[in-house]
């Protein structure tokens, strides 16, 4: 087929078709990590312990196998890859959030080796008068809400992916598109704040507030595994678990209503459990909330101007972000 690939209600000019607003976000985002590794001589260990992590491999694998075979029954192996091309592409914004994430995992701890929770601190005790996850610990800690929340917390990893396999293989192409596009700049700008407001988060920080560990401590792999992921990472301000659970649970309520009430009482385990958690402070959740707002409300205007764009000869080439 020449001049455009057509895929359900997808649309490719060409091949690759043209780089859309999130590919840009990153690319750039990607340019600048990369020129910082290479002045600073950091973050290839995070590259390194990504390619050579077999979990990460065999995940990335069992994927590419089934998107293969899926391609495969309908047409050979020439379907097989182009459709795991096609997929790889529509999915690498949220593959690249991950990578990003981790990259900066490394850096930011050199980048900005002073934090600045002190300020964050000194915010909540002017608005709400206390530590919150100190209090939280204190009226309602048990094992049990431990047990919820650490699982709440978790389910930030799969939610979005879910969903957006959901919108992807029924075609609903403008609502994927916006997920896609309002993930990627709420991490864009996330990541941004990390590095302008570099912040630890209150167990690492506030040693003298939490001299104790939290109901089921040592009993909860998880626990464990979210206190191994932080590390020193400057990742607090703003909650971008915060921030990109609002931005799913938004565009659930826009197109997907059923799952928006299937997912909301996880997501508010999620939100309660970033503090009971302790690894936020309630401005960084604040700020996560005013940042899911900004991309629910650029996202989808970019993507009508990007269409709008794409419908006009000469400029994108026909139906070229639809």
């Amino acid at each position: 087929m020449s001049g455009a690939e057509v895929t359900g209600s997808r649309i490719y000019p060409g091949r690759f078709g043209r780089v859309r607003p999130e590919e840009w976000l990153f690319l750039t985002l990607a340019a600048l990590l990369l020129m910082l590794t290479v002045y600073i001589g950091e973050g290839y260990s995070t590259l390194s312990r990504l390619a050579g992590n077999w979990r990460y491999a065999a995940i990335a694998g069992g994927f590419a196998a089934a998107i293969f075979a899926r391609g495969y029954v309908r047409g050979g192996s020439r379907e097989g890859l182009a459709t795991l091309g096609r997929t790889v592409r529509e999915f690498s914004p949220l593959w690249a959030c991950m990578l990003v994430y981790e990259t900066l995992h490394d850096l930011t701890p050199i980048l900005r080796p002073h934090v600045v929770d002190g300020r964050l601190i000194a915010i909540d005790h002017a608005v709400l008068g206390v530590d919150v996850g100190r209090w939280l610990t204190d009226h309602i800690g048990s094992p049990a809400l431990t047990e919820v929340l650490v699982l709440c917390y978790f389910s930030y990893g799969l939610a979005t992916p879910l969903y957006a396999a959901y919108l992807y293989l029924t075609g609903r192409t403008v609502p994927f598109r916006d997920l896609s596009l309002a993930i990627t700049i709420t991490a864009f700008l996330g990541y941004l704040g990390y590095l302008a407001v570099p912040a630890i988060g209150p167990y690492l920080f506030q040693t003298d507030v939490y001299p104790d560990r939290l109901p089921q401590w040592g009993h909860n792999p998880l626990l464990a595994t979210i206190n191994g992921l932080k590390g020193q990472a400057r990742d607090c301000f703003p909650s971008l678990h915060t921030a990109m659970t609002t931005v799913l649970l938004a565009l659930m309520w826009r197109d997907a209503r059923r799952f928006f009430w299937a997912y909301l009482p996880v997501a508010l385990g999620l939100y309660l459990a970033t503090l009971y958690l302790r690894v936020h402070y309630a401005v960084d959740v604040a700020a996560g909330f005013g940042l899911a707002a900004v991309s629910l409300t650029l996202a989808p205007r970019i993507n009508r101007w990007w269409r709008g764009r794409a419908d006009k000869p000469g400029l994108l080439g026909a139906g070229a972000a639809r």
